[in-house]
């Protein structure tokens, strides 16, 4: 989620973006002006003997599909069926729940009805769905009237907020998506910050986090909630404070070692609690993988949570014109299907839009397979490299209101150039018979 369009990168043609990379990669982590003061961050308590598993709560309705784990590159549920996941985003904040106009104050039974409605009419509107991407939205957890400068910023944080509205607003809404045969990725409050560093705040920040959660009795071993560890980390800092950012070299191969262990760390302290699915991010706000070939992360049910916009992966600088096919999938080969040959991949932010729209981050036209455009070509790389989830990141406002029985029009629900029309039906596809049995071919992907 990006709230303050801070984002400089989103949407460069990689070029851009390497010249950039090189010149931040001598940019220090040692100002810390953005950090809140580390005694700031409640501390973790001390780690317990793992629990024994809870007692089911009778009270909640048990879902009528099955669990998953992960086997290899796949996802695949209790029976050994491979799964790839389609779904939407949401995120539970005044602002972010159109803009300001729904509900406001903390106001937790507003914040779920209106939710739980859009889930509904979603469901309505004959999206063929299969998970949602849960955001614990930092504005449960921080304190009230604390100043900050963006989610970013987790000086306002506050644990023992956090802990209450993650019972009574975040895991009411994992639920209620899970009743209604909807698998659930959780991602932590906020975004990261511009730098982050092995054992610095932010690391530390995300720990207590995940350790609490990958305890809670609700979520733990829970084989239908998935955890993505973090929100677009962009740059890495090693142990003498300055930003590892070059593309290649030795400090190519300090960077792979950094972020690894960064996420390791976090993945070590939650495995004595739980057994879920957990999803690594990238640096760069969730575009490089390159170097989990080398170092991936250790342990199972592993998988990457990637993020995809029009420009990245060599997809093209005039996003409306020039997005090309064979450039687009050869760089997302070497950079995604580096880790994604031996793990799932997630795709847990992907849109577009023509940009006269104003409704997507993404701006980019919809254009041909194997041609010119991003979306159609996105949706053949997923598919070319067959173990690929994702997921589009309209709002569900707009998400509710599409209705395919309109005709092609020059709005962005019924322009086929913007990303909602093509995905409703091709989401259709993955939801067939056809579809399954094609993913579920012994040697399919190989």
């Amino acid at each position: 989620m990006k709230t303050n369009k801070t984002n400089c990168l989103k949407g460069l043609f990689i070029p851009l973006l390497l010249t950039f990379s090189l010149a931040v990669g001598i940019t220090s982590c040692g100002g810390d002006e953005w950090h809140p003061a580390e005694e700031q961050i409640p501390k973790p308590t001390p780690t317990p003997e793992p629990t024994p598993e809870p007692t089911p709560d009778p009270t909640t309705p048990k879902p009528s599909f099955t669990k998953l784990h992960v086997e290899g590159r796949w996802i695949v549920d209790e029976n050994g069926v491979r799964r790839n996941l389609h779904g939407f985003a949401q995120t539970y904040s005044p602002w972010f729940n159109e803009q300001g106009t729904k509900w406001s104050n903390y106001d937790v039974d507003a914040c779920l009805s209106y939710n739980k409605a859009l889930i509904d009419k979603i469901m309505a509107r004959g999206w063929k769905m299969d998970f949602v991407r849960l955001h614990m939205d930092p504005y449960w957890s921080n304190k009230p009237g604390v100043q900050t400068t963006g989610e970013n910023d987790i000086s306002a944080f506050d644990f023992d907020r956090f802990m209450k509205y993650l019972d009574e607003v975040f895991i009411p809404m994992a639920e209620y998506a899970i009743s209604k045969g909807l698998y659930v990725v959780m991602r932590p409050p906020g975004v990261c910050p511009e730098q982050i560093s092995i054992d610095g705040v932010y690391h530390k920040y995300l720990k207590q986090v995940w350790t609490y959660v990958a305890q809670h009795p609700k979520l733990r071993n829970n084989g239908y909630i998935m955890f993505e560890l973090a929100n677009e980390p962009i740059q890495i800092c090693n142990s003498s404070g300055k930003a590892v950012d070059n593309w290649n070299g030795a400090t190519f191969d300090e960077r792979g070692r950094l972020i690894t262990e960064f996420m390791q760390q976090i993945v070590d302290a939650m495995r004595p609690y739980c057994s879920n699915i957990i999803l690594i991010p990238g640096l760069h706000y969730q575009m490089l993988y390159s170097t989990f070939e080398k170092y991936p992360v250790k342990g199972e049910n592993i998988g990457y949570a990637v993020h995809c916009y029009p420009g990245w992966y060599n997809s093209g600088y005039d996003k409306e014109v020039d997005v090309v096919y064979d450039k687009f999938k050869s760089g997302w080969d070497n950079e995604i299907m580096s880790i994604g040959r031996k793990a799932p991949i997630v795709v847990t932010e992907m849109d577009w839009a023509p940009e006269k729209y104003g409704k997507s981050w993404g701006k980019a036209i919809t254009g041909k397979a194997g041609a010119n455009g991003f979306g159609a070509n996105f949706m053949r790389v997923c598919d070319e490299s067959c173990n690929i989830s994702w997921l589009l990141f309209t709002s569900p406002d707009l998400l509710a209101q599409y209705d395919d029985a309109l005709p092609d029009g020059n709005t962005f629900l019924t322009d086929p150039e913007a990303c909602p029309r093509p995905v409703y039906r091709k989401y259709k596809y993955y939801a067939s018979s056809e579809y399954n049995a094609l993913i579920n071919q012994a040697d399919y992907g190989k």
